[in-house]
Formats: structure tokens, C-alpha cells, sequence
């Protein structure tokens, strides 16, 4: 399979004029081809990248952060397809339900911040699993940021904590 895909455009210069000659655009013609192929053969019809080739990515790749919402009972909701990272500021002691859409082996960050009063908890869904079996308690200094860095296993949310920046 041809790197997927060139990212080099064909170019038109054969194939503008009604008077163009096949022959003089082949080059082009295969370009568009190949790439076309080698996106047809990367993906699964669901949008779901299935090539086995390790790929080299020349630009910095990254998630976008989204901030959580919480309903009335400070209960926050995580869409992990909507946001592999989502981020809480916590102004009252709140709880973070079962995330919606995590897939095995898929890697999801959680940056949870105190308000400027600080003090509040998080309570963790029984989902989220900590080494020695009990979820660590949140910094409650105010401004105070942990990170909860989880990988799925397809049912559970395995994570390990970073805690207290300042």
C-alpha cells in the first residue's frame, strides 16, 4: 500500500483543454488513483482507520480539551467521543457519573481544578478504578489541578493520578 495518502495533487494541466491527449495526463491521473486507493483501502466504511502500517505523523497531534457539564445534582457527564480530555472546575462537591462511548484500549485524561475558593470533592462512579482499589481524593486547595490520566478496558476506566499542581 502506498503512503496514505501522497498528498501530492495532481495536477491539472493536462486535462483543462478539450484538446488534451489521455496520454500527456497519465501521471496525474495515476496520482489521483493511488490516493483515492490508498484511502479506500485505509478505511472500513465507518470512518475507522484499519491499515496495519505504522504511521509517521510530521505534525504534533493532539486532543482537544473540553470542559465537562453537570447537572443539578453536580453530577458531570464525559462523552469520551466527544472529549478524550475533559477538564471540571469544581465550584461544589460533585460526583463524575459513568463515561458515555469509551472504547478498549482507548486513553483518556481528566484535569480536574479547584475554584478559587477551592475545597470541593469529586466522587468517582465505581467505572473508575485506581491502584490499591480506593480513588484517590482530589486536591482541595484552591486553584489546586490533578490530572487522572485512564486507559479502557472496555468496561472499566483504569487511571492513575497526578496530583496537586500549583
Amino acid at each position: 500500500m502506498p503512503n496514505f495518502p501522497s498528498l501530492t495533487p495532481a495536477l491539472t494541466t493536462n486535462v483543462d483543454n478539450p484538446n488534451d491527449l489521455v496520454a500527456n495526463a497519465r501521471a496525474d491521473i495515476k496520482n489521483n488513483m493511488d490516493n483515492v486507493n490508498s484511502i479506500i483501502s485505509t478505511y472500513d466504511g465507518y470512518n475507522l482507520v484499519v491499515t496495519t502500517q505504522a504511521q509517521n505523523f510530521t505534525k504534533q497531534q493532539y486532543f482537544g480539551a473540553s470542559a465537562l457539564t453537570t447537572d443539578s445534582a453536580n453530577a458531570y457527564e464525559w462523552n469520551l467521543d466527544d472529549a478524550q480530555v475533559g477538564t471540571i472546575t469544581l465550584s461544589a462537591n460533585s460526583n463524575i457519573n459513568v463515561p458515555s462511548n469509551q472504547h478498549a484500549g482507548g486513553t483518556y485524561i481528566l484535569i480536574v481544578k479547584q475554584n478559587g475558593t477551592g475545597g470541593y470533592t469529586l466522587t468517582f462512579d465505581g467505572i473508575y478504578k485506581f491502584a490499591g482499589g480506593l480513588a484517590p481524593a482530589v486536591s482541595t486547595d484552591p486553584n489546586a489541578i490533578d490530572v487522572f490520566t485512564f486507559v479502557s478496558d472496555g468496561t472499566n476506566m483504569l487511571g492513575v493520578a497526578q496530583q496537586d499542581f500549583a
